[in-house]
């Protein structure tokens, strides 16, 4: 297993227009990297891991339940388990989310390049 990972040589596959996302997994997490477009919208879903999204650049407007905020660089969002939640990237988003337990339906698509 890696221990030190740079998001920059992670590979990326284009998961919806617009969404391109590359994540790797630990023993008890899934930690997906996605570069969104603006105007990208995540549409209202619910999983049963929890996620923690970090907002690394641009705006991404996140409703958790019944909550809506933009969040900024810089700003965390905490979804629980099953809680239905959705997105829209106001900006060009760069965000990282963490999901424990695994997210058994992602794949591993880290990959680091030679360079």
């Amino acid at each position: 297993m890696e221990h030190f990972i740079s998001f920059g040589k992670m590979a990326l596959r284009e998961v919806m227009t617009g969404t391109f996302a590359g994540s790797l997994e630990s023993e008890n997490l899934t930690i997906a990297y996605t570069d969104m477009k603006a105007g990208v919208e995540v549409p209202l879903h619910h999983h049963p891991e929890e996620a923690v999204d970090i907002i690394m650049e641009g705006e991404l407007e996140m409703q958790v339940g019944e909550a809506v905020n933009l969040l900024t660089h810089g700003m965390i969002s905490i979804v629980p388990s099953n809680m239905p939640h959705r997105a829209k990237a106001i900006s060009n988003c760069k965000v990282i989310t963490i999901l424990h337990p695994r997210r058994s339906d992602l794949k591993q698509t880290m990959l680091i390049s030679s360079e």
